[in-house]
């Protein structure tokens, strides 16, 4: 019998944690069975319609549905949750029926690849995770050696490798310069993760220009120049100035971060949202902090998430790593800088979180319990792009885009 997704063997470059990462099941505290919207690929879809399995017969004609608008073979139909608990109807004690009765063939492409990314970038397979996911999180931010590189080969379905497109009338390569340059850039050793971010917005406002003057012609100068002031140390005698701004962090990122409350949670997600909460001075019976009380309990928890972060160093480095690796960074935004603003919300409220779960009890939270607030923050914030947007939105509109005042949201 032939298969219904193919798969080919094939040799990709991935970071290290992604070679060790294994779906942990029934084992898994936030199951992504639940709470999200499952698409359906249209050859799945076809071949549910298909299948006379009684145990899932029932299941296959009353939940899986048509996808009437906007539809596309990717996008083509959807699997209805359960109205009370949000739970895939094909869950079986925290494991799927589909699985269990046909095997992994006949998963959609989206349950079988979950949380992983395959790329075709220039002929070079990638593989990357997403932080949404439990152990893709612990994988990622908690060991030393997560984003060391490597070769090896991997099992995909050929329908699940995304072929990147030149941007910006930049070629492949010269892409693939700038991307490697913002890597070894947050990689550099012996300075602070703002000063490597503040620098890496001066890359991509300079970026942003060069493409808008000089096209693709003026990139390798560039990039020639920012290697020589990273080795040099030119561009951080400036910063060394720079004073924090705690209110605006605190303000801010609490105006982003209260924006997705009040959405279902899983047991989880309410967990770690009401530490935040209490981390922040929120009163536990309205919710709410005064502006005084907020930066108060903001700067306690930045000290006390300094001491935290002891034990895993190089979580908040990993994650930003993660997301330049992952979503190909600064080529996803309108334009580069954009795409930088978008990585700086992310991290400053990400940042406020972890901050906030610091704050929330007389013990500081361990290397999980802070690994687990990254993948609570890459739930419910990193999946929603109407979020991004918003958020780039307010920026702009406050006049907080700029790069001299994006300074003041990076230092702590």
């Amino acid at each position: 019998m032939s298969l219904l997704h193919p798969k080919r063997t094939l040799t990709a470059l991935v970071p290290l944690h992604v070679s060790r990462f294994a779906c942990i099941g029934p084992d898994c505290e936030d199951n992504c069975c639940t709470g999200w919207r499952v698409n359906l690929d249209k050859k799945t879809f076809n071949a549910y319609r298909q299948l006379k399995v009684p145990v899932l017969a029932e299941r296959l004609e009353r939940r899986v549905k048509r996808q009437r608008s906007q539809a596309s073979d990717a996008n083509y139909a959807r699997i209805e949750l359960d109205a009370t608990s949000h739970e895939c109807p094909f869950l079986e004690q925290r494991l799927c029926a589909v699985q269990r009765n046909l095997g992994e063939d006949y998963l959609s492409n989206i349950c079988a690849t979950y949380p992983r990314t395959s790329r075709d970038f220039n002929g070079q397979l990638e593989q990357s995770l997403t932080l949404s996911c439990p152990e893709a999180a612990r994988q990622a931010l908690l060991q030393p050696d997560a984003f060391d590189f490597v070769e090896m080969p991997l099992q995909v379905r050929a329908g699940t490798i995304e072929a990147v497109k030149p941007r910006f009338g930049l070629s492949l390569s010269t892409m693939n310069e700038v991307r490697v340059f913002c890597l070894q850039l947050l990689r550099t050793e012996g300075l602070e993760l703002w000063q490597r971010l503040a620098v890496l917005g001066v890359f991509c406002e300079r970026l942003t220009a060069t493409l808008q003057q000089a096209g693709h012609a003026g990139i390798p100068a560039l990039l020639q120049d920012f290697v020589a002031m990273v080795e040099e140390g030119l561009v951080f005698d400036a910063l060394r100035g720079l004073q924090p701004n705690h209110a605006i962090q605190a303000q801010v990122f609490a105006l982003l971060w209260q924006g997705k409350l009040g959405r279902r949670l899983s047991p989880v997600q309410q967990a770690v949202q009401e530490a935040v909460a209490r981390g922040l001075g929120a009163d536990a019976g309205t919710g709410q902090a005064s502006s005084e009380q907020l930066v108060e309990h903001y700067r306690c928890g930045l000290d006390r998430l300094a001491e935290a972060m002891q034990a895993a160093p190089q979580l908040l480095e990993h994650y930003l790593l993660n997301e330049i690796f992952r979503d190909l960074f600064p080529f996803q935004g309108a334009t580069p800088y954009e795409d930088y603003l978008m990585l700086v919300s992310r991290f400053g409220l990400l940042r406020l979180m972890l901050a906030a779960r610091c704050n929330a009890d007389a013990e500081l939270p361990g290397p999980a319990e802070l690994s687990q607030t990254v993948q609570v923050f890459c739930r419910r914030f990193q999946h929603d792009t109407n979020w991004a947007a918003q958020t780039n939105s307010a920026l702009k509109n406050s006049g907080w885009d700029a790069l001299e005042k994006v300074y003041g949201f990076l230092r702590t």
